[in-house]
């Protein structure tokens, strides 16, 4: 008969190790990562035509962030990281509204991080 390994989580030890502050330097290096990738890709607009040229492409900010998790009915939080664009008109810009096309830069942005990583 063949040997079987088992393995038996702790999940306090993983929560700990979520929670140190390595892990979210880590997060913050990936989301800036990220940025850099959103960045070279956004559209920056005619400066005659439009009022707001590279506003959007200027506006990127990687904020830290607590979330809370519940584990089994108690709160736990969890430390990471959040890719924002501050412009007024980035929803209009990821998403398109009739008048702006559909740019999607946040997505496109994490698949080419992600593919440079796989």
């Amino acid at each position: 008969m063949a040997y079987r390994s088992r393995y038996t989580g702790r999940y306090t030890g993983l929560g700990k190790i979520i929670n140190m502050p390595g892990m979210q330097a880590r997060c913050i290096a990936a989301a800036e990562e990220i940025k850099a990738a959103a960045v070279a890709i956004a559209p920056v607009g005619d400066p005659r035509i439009d009022d707001h040229a590279g506003q959007y492409k200027s506006s990127f900010v990687v904020v830290p962030h607590t979330k809370n998790v519940p584990w089994r009915g108690r709160p736990k939080m969890r430390d990471g990281a959040r890719l924002i664009n501050a412009a007024p008109h980035a929803a209009a810009v990821e998403f398109g509204n009739g008048k702006v096309p559909r740019y999607s830069v946040l997505s496109n942005a994490w698949e080419i991080v992600e593919a440079t990583h796989a």
